[in-house]
């Protein structure tokens, strides 16, 4: 084997293993992103879960404050003016 041979095989093999350590490093990079990434989905996730929940607590005080004048008072000093419509299902059952 020549010389020039030789150092042409260490320089290659030098630049195999810089590149491998550079492929371990950007993977570990790349794993404590997705972690960071997933972190962060999960709390947008519990966000839009209690989003859902207090929607449904308005419905639900909603619908009672047609009995209750004092959920009706307490609503409409929060802002939330609760207006009765008619069931369009049992308007059309009494149609039939």
């Amino acid at each position: 084997m020549k010389p020039t041979q030789f150092y042409i095989g260490v320089a290659l093999g030098a630049a195999c293993l810089v590149l491998s350590i550079a492929s371990v490093t950007m993977g570990q990079s790349n794993q404590r992103l997705q972690t960071e990434a997933q972190s962060q989905q999960m709390e947008i996730n519990k966000g839009n879960m209690s989003q859902q929940i207090g929607t449904n607590i308005l419905r639900d005080m909603a619908q009672s404050s047609v009995k209750n004048e004092k959920m009706k008072a307490a609503l409409s000093k929060n802002g939330f003016n609760v207006q009765v419509t008619p069931n369009t299902e049992s308007s059309k059952s009494d149609k039939k």
